[in-house]
C-alpha cells in the first residue's frame, strides 16, 4: 500500500557503481546474451536440416577439445 509520503521522500539518484552498471554494463551484457541466444537458434534450425554434418562436425570438434585438453594436462 502507498504510504502518505510516497510522493514527498526522494530517496536520490543512485550511486556511481549502479549508474555505472545499469548504463554502461547492463545493455551490452543484454546484447550479448540476445546474440548468443540467436546462434543457438540458428544452429538448431541447421541441426534439424543437416543432422548428419551436424553431429560430424560436433564430433570433430569434441575430439579436437578432448585432445587438446589432455594434450595441455600430460604436460
Amino acid at each position: 500500500m502507498v504510504a502518505v509520503g510516497y510522493m514527498i521522500d526522494n530517496p536520490g539518484p543512485p550511486s556511481a557503481v549502479r549508474a555505472f552498471l545499469h548504463q554502461r554494463v547492463t545493455p551490452p551484457a543484454i546484447d550479448a546474451a540476445a546474440a548468443l541466444e540467436s546462434a543457438v537458434y540458428e544452429l538448431g534450425e541447421r541441426v534439424r536440416a543437416q543432422p548428419a554434418k551436424s553431429l560430424l562436425a560436433a564430433g570433430a570438434l569434441g575430439f579436437m577439445t578432448g585432445a587438446l585438453v589432455f594434450g595441455l594436462s600430460r604436460r
